[in-house]
């Protein structure tokens, strides 16, 4: 018999059905059995005599049974199929689920972040998740309807490209066919699209995966979708005017209250004086109980603005001082012009970029394209490029801009910021299927990970770790690691100093600053982690086991020795650079220093606590027992 949904069962009455899913609850009475049938669009009651004796909750079963009505003082209002229930005829296990590790029932809200990505894949089977991914499908889908009924063409764009200057890091990926030579994931497809003008296609439009290697935070992961947008032949009031309408033509599709049928717009120095951000939530306290969303548009931004020196990025687009606010790719206003071109006033020169912001988020941000050689090359001189500098980064699009491309301009909306907002969420993490954690680990999965030397022989390239042998070794790794970030550190030479109490008294440091890096090994996979604890602190077992997910004891002197070359006391907090996962507590962070011996009991470094989870790589977390 084929197979009927949950929610079709109601239009069966007295008819016999097939129905399949998941034991979301199970009650023994008498003889008589009571199952909660789950599948996706719904879930029913089915009751058996003498039925249902080796299920748990959440096996997979099949159930073939008649539709009944329930008795009027029977009805469940709490059920959509409330009305009914199905009377087992007979069922079948097709697949009995072991205890689970997490529960799938409830919001999620109180389980802990890092059980919920490891096993992922239940997360997802409570109610509140399957929702959010049904609403951000649709999302999806009535945004891309609204762009191909204006006349827009979707068009992909390549995942491997070049590297570009749009103010975050790259993701990079090796060539093998080209040794020693990188792609670029696409941090956006900002250049394609503008290329795309000049490919005459006028109005295009995707939703666009885009991957940057910036600080991770509740409103910002590694990856993101866009809805990508760019347009030919229309002015910034156009533009702004077009992506309104359709925001609006969305919303209104879902059970959403927008607290004005008009977006406000908002010159940046307005913003600032009046929220002291760019973007800000403009909502009453009773919009806030409402739930209701508050868009506004930010425009008049500066184009340039000083380079922030703690932030890499900036500090590597903008040699001369100078950088961009938003992408080297906008066109300065009109009045402005002249300024720009001959590099003068830069603080003062406006831009023709604008932001769309609801709630206190961004949720959009675009700008009209420079679509001239002349600007184009004007912007890149301000921040202090060479012509060759610029030839070689954005040569194809200067040819592009003198072969007939049109003004152009565009947008890009973030789906995930949107379906945050939709949702009544608060995390991106809520709208993302498989979201990375706050340590940039991924869901289910173990990466990042190690690939084999094999892997690493094809692409010509190897790591720091791939070079340690010993003590040694360990101490030229991390120097090599930290100077390449530029970080700033204090290295000595001095007596042995075996334990934390020894270190702190020969380097002049308090204990709580020293931080001592503890080898374990998981007692089933026999794999190793290192667990990063305050020197005058005691590790607590049982929190490391609850986030690697395995029981953990202390892995053997002559097994460090002989695995990494270490000798106890002169391990450093640097799993990355041992291909073992690393781990801080959070009470590393209170301290502004940490100070810790670098492969070696003779050598130590004392630098700052942020920098050095920077530069391990590792995950904060509370690991010590108070």
């Amino acid at each position: 018999m084929e197979r009927t949904l949950i929610k079709d069962t109601l239009e069966k009455i007295d008819q016999e059905v097939t129905i399949k899913g998941w034991v979301e609850n199970y009650r023994l009475m008498g003889k008589v059995a009571f199952v909660t049938l789950r599948d996706r669009s719904g879930i029913v009651q089915c009751v058996g005599v003498k039925m249902f004796k080796d299920i748990t909750n959440e096996t997979v079963i099949e159930v073939k049974g008649k539709v009944n009505a329930r008795p009027e003082n029977q009805i469940n209002p709490d059920m959509i199929t409330g009305t009914i229930e199905i009377e087992v005829l007979e069922y079948k296990v097709l697949n009995k689920a072991n205890p689970l590790p997490i529960p799938v029932i409830g919001d999620g809200y109180d389980i802990k972040e890092e059980a919920r990505l490891k096993f992922r894949y239940l997360d997802l089977r409570r109610e509140r998740m399957r929702k959010v991914l049904k609403l951000r499908s649709k999302l999806a889908f009535e945004f891309r309807n609204a762009f191909l009924n204006r006349g827009f063409t979707e068009v992909e764009t390549p995942m491997l490209t070049a590297s570009t200057k749009e103010g975050s890091r790259d993701f990079v990926v090796p060539s093998r066919l080209n040794p020693g030579k990188f792609y670029a994931l696409p941090q956006s497809p900002q250049q394609y699209k503008q290329l795309l003008m000049t490919a005459g296609v006028e109005n295009y439009f995707q939703l666009a995966r885009c991957i940057r290697d910036e600080d991770l935070r509740a409103d910002r992961g590694f990856e993101h979708t866009q809805i990508d947008v760019e347009t030919s032949f229309r002015t910034q009031e156009e533009i702004m005017q077009l992506i309104e309408s359709i925001v609006k033509e969305v919303a209104a599709k879902f059970d959403v209250k927008l607290t004005t049928t008009d977006f406000p717009r908002i010159p940046y120095d307005q913003a600032i004086e009046k929220y002291g951000a760019d973007k800000f939530d403009m909502r009453t306290e009773e919009q806030k109980k409402n739930g209701e969303l508050a868009f506004a548009w930010v425009h008049k931004f500066p184009f340039f603005k000083k380079v922030d020196s703690d932030d890499k990025a900036e500090v590597r687009d903008g040699k001369s001082g100078w950088t961009f606010t938003h992408n080297p790719f906008s066109m300065p206003n009109e009045e402005y012009l002249e300024w720009h071109l001959n590099g003068e006033n830069i603080g003062d020169i406006v831009s023709q970029q604008y932001d769309l912001v609801c709630n206190g988020y961004e949720v959009g941000g675009g700008s009209v394209r420079a679509h001239k050689a002349e600007i184009l090359r004007a912007t890149y001189k301000i921040m202090g490029y060479s012509d060759s500098e610029i030839e070689s980064g954005v040569g194809h699009m200067l040819k592009a801009f003198d072969l007939g491309t049109p003004p152009h301009g565009g947008i890009a909306l973030g789906l995930d910021r949107l379906v945050m907002l939709f949702a009544g969420e608060e995390s991106l993490k809520e709208t993302i299927a498989f979201p990375m954690t706050y340590g940039g680990k991924t869901s289910v999965m173990e990466g990042p990970g190690t690939i084999s030397k094999e892997q690493m022989n094809e692409l010509g390239i190897k790591t720091l770790a791939s070079d340690i042998n010993d003590g040694k070794d360990m101490v030229k790794a991390i120097k090599s690691l930290l100077d390449a970030k530029e970080f700033q550190y204090e290295y000595s030479v001095h007596e042995e100093t075996p334990t934390s109490e020894d270190s702190a008294r020969v380097r002049g440091t308090k204990e709580s600053e020293e931080v001592k890096a503890i080898i374990l090994k998981g007692k089933k996979s026999e794999k190793n982690y290192i667990v990063n604890i305050p020197g005058n602190m005691r590790i607590d077992f049982k929190a490391v086991e609850e986030i690697v997910g395995e029981k953990v004891e202390m892995e053997k002197p002559e097994v460090i020795k002989e695995r990494y070359g270490l000798i106890i006391g002169g391990v450093p907090p640097f799993g990355n650079l041992l291909d073992i996962p690393n781990y801080f507590d959070e009470k590393v962070t209170v301290e502004e220093r940490s100070a810790f011996n670098c492969g070696l009991r003779t050598e130590s470094i004392v630098m700052k606590s942020n920098q050095l989870i920077d530069a391990a790589g590792g995950i904060v977390g509370n690991f010590i027992k108070d």
